[in-house]
C-alpha cells in the first residue's frame, strides 16, 4: 500500500507535533555543545553542535512542511499541499550537504595542524548527553508518519547520534592517548557515512520532484497487468507518478474489446493496480477502436 501507517494499535501523532518537540530538544542542546566545545578544543563537539542547530532548524522546516501538508484542497491547489513535504526534504538534505563540506574542511585543516591539547573529560561528559538527547529525539521522530520529509528529519537526527557517539569515543582516546588527530579523523568518518545517506535522500526526493515513475513500481509490470484483464485489448498513455511520499497517481488510456463492458473492465482495473501496486487515485479513459468513452477518475 502507498499509505505509510503505524505498527502499533494508535494512530501515529502528528508529524509537525514530533519535529516540533524534536526540534526543542535539538536546540537545547546544540547550544550547551557550542559553548563546551569551544571552552574544550575540540573539533568534534563544535562540529556536532552546528550540526544540531542546524538540524533543529531542518526540523522546524519539517514541522512546518507537516501542517501545510495537512491543510485542505483549494481551487487553486486542487491535489492539496502533499508536495510540500519533497520540498522540504530536499532543501533540509541539501543543507545537510553544504554541513557537512564544512565539517570536511576543518578535519582536514585539522589533521594538518592538530590542536595540541582537548579537554577530553568535558567532551566525554557532553558526548554522553548528546547520545542521549539524541536517542530520545529519535525515538520521538520515529512515532511519527514515515514520509520523505520526516525521514529526513530524522537523518539528520541520525547524523547527530553517530555524531555524539564519534565525540565519545574522541574523548576517550584523547583521555588515555592524548592522540588529538582522533578528532578529526571520526569527524571525517562520520561525514561520509552521512553522505550515503543523502545521496540516496536527495535521489528520491529528486525523482518525485520530475514526476519520474516511483521506483518501488515497475511501469512494464503495470502495463501488462492491465493488458490482462479481460476485455482489453490495449493500453496506451500509461503516467504513473508521485505527488508526495504517500500519494501515488495513475493515468491511462485504455482500449476495450466491448465497449458495453466498460464499467465492468473499468471496476476491475481500478481494483487490479489498487490491489497489486498500492495505486489509489487514477484517472482511466475507456476507448474501442473507433469511439472514446468519457474518462472517469477514482480516488
Amino acid at each position: 500500500m502507498t499509505h505509510k501507517h503505524c505498527h502499533h494499535q494508535h494512530k501515529c501523532p502528528s508529524s509537525k507535533n514530533t519535529a516540533f518537540y524534536a526540534a526543542i530538544f535539538v536546540a537545547a542542546f546544540g547550544v550547551i555543545e557550542a559553548i563546551t566545545g569551544w571552552r574544550s578544543g575540540s573539533l568534534t563537539l563544535l562540529s556536532d553542535a552546528g550540526h544540531m542547530v542546524t538540524d533543529a532548524s531542518a526540523l522546524v522546516l519539517a514541522a512546518f512542511a507537516a501542517w501545510l501538508k495537512s491543510r485542505p484542497t483549494t481551487k487553486r491547489h486542487t491535489y492539496g499541499f502533499g508536495r510540500i513535504e519533497i520540498l522540504a526534504a530536499w532543501l533540509s538534505s541539501t543543507i545537510l550537504v553544504i554541513i557537512i563540506a564544512n565539517i570536511a574542511i576543518e578535519a582536514i585543516d585539522r589533521l594538518r595542524h592538530p590542536p595540541s591539547t582537548i579537554t577530553s573529560e568535558t567532551v566525554i561528559i557532553v558526548a554522553i548527553i548528546g547520545l542521549i538527547t539524541n536517542i530520545v529525539t529519535a525515538w520521538i521522530l520515529h512515532q511519527g508518519e514515515k514520509t520523505l520529509n520526516m525521514r529526513a528529519a530524522l537523518l539528520h537526527v541520525m547524523g547527530d547520534l553517530l555524531g555524539s557517539i564519534a565525540v565519545l569515543v574522541s574523548g576517550i582516546i584523547v583521555y588515555f592517548t592524548n592522540w588529538t588527530p582522533i578528532d578529526p579523523i571520526l569527524s571525517l568518518f562520520i561525514c561520509v557515512l552521512i553522505s550515503i545517506a543523502i545521496i540516496n535522500l536527495i535521489r528520491e526526493s529528486w525523482l518525485i520532484l520530475m514526476e519520474a515513475n516511483p521506483e518501488h513500481i515497475d511501469y512494464t509490470q503495470v502495463e501488462n497487468t492491465i493488458k490482462n484483464i479481460g476485455g482489453v485489448h490495449n493500453i496506451h498513455n500509461l503516467h504513473i507518478w508521485s505527488i508526495s511520499s504517500d500519494t501515488i497517481l495513475l493515468t491511462a488510456h485504455v482500449i476495450v474489446n466491448n465497449h458495453q463492458l466498460w464499467p465492468q473492465i473499468l471496476d476491475e482495473v481500478r481494483h487490479v493496480i489498487h490491489k497489486n501496486f498500492g495505486i489509489n487515485h487514477s484517472t482511466i479513459q475507456i476507448e474501442t477502436q473507433n469511439q472514446t468513452i468519457p474518462c472517469i477518475e477514482s480516488n
